[in-house]
C-alpha cells in the first residue's frame, strides 16, 4: 500500500501542505537525535537510514538499518524513554509526517491502521529473527544471515544505486550480530583467501571484503 497518496487522498490541498511535508538528508546527516524528540513521523522515500542509539561513554551502537519505503521515528508511546538517533547513510529523500494527524489515522482509520499492523509486525518479526540467530547460531552464520538480509540493491534521490552491505561499516555487523569487531574482522578476511567461497559463498559480500582487505572505508 503507498500509505503517502493515501494520505494525500484523504486530505485537501492546504491541509496535506500542512501536515505532509518532504525532506532532502544529505548522506551522514542526522534526521533526530538524542535528546531532540521528534514531532514527526518518517518514511523514506528513497535512500538508506541507520537507527541506532548511544551507550553510557556517547557511542553509537546500531541496531536496524531502514530503506523500501520503512517509517521511522517517535510515537511517544514510551515515557519519555525514546533515546533514539536516526542518520542518513546515502542521500535520502524523506516524508514527514505530523505526529497528531499521523497517529489519529492509525487509530481511526481501519485501512491505515491495517497497514500500520502489518508494517508494525514486519518490523517485530524482523528483529526478533536476528535475535533468534544470535542466540541459536554460530558467529559465521549470524555474519551470512545479515548478509542474505541486507543483499539488496537501493537507489538514491540522485540515482545512484548502492548495495545495502556495503555501506555497514564493521561495527555495525558487529553490533547487529553481537560478534566482536575482531571475529567479524578475522572472519570476512578469511572469506577473502577461501578461493572457493564455501566459507560465506555470497556473491554480495566480494566487494565488501576486498576493502576489509584494504582498509578502505571500514572502521574497525
Amino acid at each position: 500500500m503507498d500509505i503517502l497518496t493515501y494520505f494525500k487522498q484523504q486530505l485537501d490541498k492546504e491541509e496535506s501542505e500542512k501536515l505532509i511535508r518532504e525532506l532532502y538528508i544529505r548522506k551522514g546527516e542526522y534526521i533526530y537525535m538524542p535528546p531532540n524528540k521528534p514531532t514527526e513521523m518518517f518514511q523514506i522515500i528513497s535512500g538508506v537510514v541507520k537507527i541506532g542509539t548511544y551507550t553510557d561513554e556517547g557511542e553509537e551502537v546500531c541496531y536496524d538499518i531502514l530503506y523500501n519505503k520503512e517509517v521511522f521515528g517517535n510515537l511517544r508511546y514510551l515515557n519519555g524513554q525514546f533515546f533514539e538517533f536516526a542518520k542518513a547513510l546515502t542521500d535520502c529523500k524523506i516524508t514527514c509526517y505530523e505526529l497528531s494527524f499521523y497517529k489519529k489515522m492509525i487509530v481511526h482509520d481501519p485501512i491505515v491502521s491495517d497497514w500500520f499492523n502489518q508494517s508494525i509486525i514486519k518490523r517485530w518479526c524482523k528483529m526478533e529473527t536476528r535475535l533468534f540467530k544470535i542466540c541459536t547460531q554460530s558467529p559465521l552464520d549470524r555474519i551470512k544471515a545479515l548478509f542474505q538480509e541486507f543483499e539488496g540493491t537501493i537507489i538514491d534521490p540522485r540515482s545512484r544505486k548502492f548495495k545495502v552491505i556495503d555501506l555497514l561499516h564493521i561495527v555495525d555487523i558487529a553490533q547487529m550480530t553481537g560478534i566482536s569487531r575482531q571475529t567479524v574482522s578475522k572472519l570476512l578476511k578469511s572469506a577473502e583467501i577461501n578461493s572457493d567461497q564455501k566459507l560465506l559463498n555470497l556473491s554480495a559480500s566480494k566487494s565488501y571484503i576486498r576493502k576489509i582487505k584494504n582498509n578502505d572505508h571500514i572502521k574497525i
